[in-house]
């Protein structure tokens, strides 16, 4: 039985990617809707024949389906919860029959093609090194948007959002699948891709995340997947009870695994304390530009209360976030209205401050630990 020629699928799929990046330049709609789903289509069809007049081995552990598929729903259990907690918007997809069957056409059969593709050529090459390393970049380059990159190249912001929130997903996620395919469980990861895609094709309303959320809970459910995977084929392949390593291992992966959750929780504001990173001195000598400043979010109860004078309020106004003090309070019927003004400067705000602005009341602050965020902030703005 002779193997898949792979080479041969290499050459295609990288002729493939240089074409996808010129096409996605001049004519986005034509790529998305007819050239993309032809290709995967024909390279689904071309994977499937040869596998099944046995030209390539494909390794199947049907165990991890099960284990993919409590996953997967978990996975759009939490997503869900997100909504709950940072609201829902509505889906921008169309739902007439005739849209989802053209939203699962363009988006679902190259999620299935890559795959499967893949599959086939890590089974094919299971001893090198390098094979793995270029599938693993080859096919995560391919699910990258360059007509977006093209468009957002120059402003640093822009660009820096979308690595974060679409490449970087993109590559970990890419590293991910290989990982699990290599561990025979490909099936396991169309499940999980399929349900995630369908979920946002099919329902008409979705969690409300801005692009921050959405790359956290990205990349932590890539972590979270591959340390229970981790840990199962761990298990799997010694047995707990003759090697007490296995205890450390169960830890540091349960410890790994709570801290990533509650840092990432924490930054998504979804404890009723969150950060902010103060990017000026005028509160000094309290806190000073490059803190951070934890506060704690007021229930709707307490925003009804009138808020004690002196106290160190964080208030939202044109998209920024500011800490400053209440030097006075201004009552006007059933309405109140602060006056706050930063200890280090000379007069108040100009702006009264009304109470749906108020996100919360100054609990402590960190020295230093906003740095990093300051630079980028710099940086994106040193225009």
């Amino acid at each position: 039985m002779r193997y898949f020629k792979s080479k041969e699928l290499f050459i295609i799929t990288s002729f493939y990617l240089i074409v996808t990046i010129l096409w996605l330049m001049e004519d986005a709609v034509f790529y998305i809707n007819i050239i993309n789903p032809l290709f995967w289509g024909g390279m689904l069809i071309y994977l499937i024949w040869n596998i099944k007049k046995g030209y390539t081995r494909i390794s199947i552990d049907k165990k991890h389906v099960k284990y993919m598929i409590i996953i997967s729903a978990f996975h759009v259990a939490i997503f869900f919860y997100l909504g709950f907690i940072l609201g829902f918007g509505k889906s921008p997809y169309s739902h007439k029959i005739i849209s989802i069957f053209s939203n699962i056409i363009t988006q679902v059969f190259p999620i299935i093609g890559i795959e499967m593709l893949r599959t086939v050529v890590i089974n094919s090459n299971k001893k090198s090194k390098i094979c793995l390393i270029f599938i693993t970049i080859l096919l995560g380059l391919l699910q990258i948007n360059y007509h977006t990159l093209g468009e957002i190249i120059f402003s640093r912001e822009e660009l820096f959002q979308y690595t974060f929130s679409e490449i970087l997903p993109i590559i970990t996620q890419s590293i991910l699948y290989t990982y699990l395919v290599l561990k025979g469980s490909y099936q396991g990861i169309l499940i999980y891709r399929v349900v995630e895609r369908m979920v946002i094709i099919l329902l008409p309303i979705l969690p409300n995340i801005d692009w921050f959320a959405t790359a956290s809970f990205n990349i932590l459910s890539t972590l979270i997947i591959y340390l229970l995977f981790k840990y199962k084929f761990t298990k799997e392949r010694q047995d707990i009870r003759e090697n007490k390593k296995n205890l450390w291992i169960k830890i540091s992966y349960l410890v790994t695994l709570v801290i990533s959750v509650t840092i990432i929780s924490f930054m998504l504001g979804l404890f009723k304390y969150e950060p902010i990173t103060i990017l000026s001195n005028s509160m000094s000598p309290v806190f000073n530009r490059g803190d951070v400043v934890i506060f704690k979010k007021l229930d709707e109860g307490d925003s009804n209360n009138i808020l004690p004078k002196g106290s160190i309020i964080v208030y939202k106004t044109e998209n920024k976030n500011i800490a400053h003090r209440i030097v006075n309070i201004i009552k006007n019927g059933d309405t109140v209205l602060y006056q706050t003004r930063g200890d280090s400067n000379n007069s108040p705000d100009t702006n009264l401050v009304q109470t749906d602005q108020i996100r919360g009341i100054y609990t402590f602050h960190i020295k230093y630990l906003g740095f990093p965020s300051i630079w980028l902030y710099d940086y994106f703005n040193d225009e």
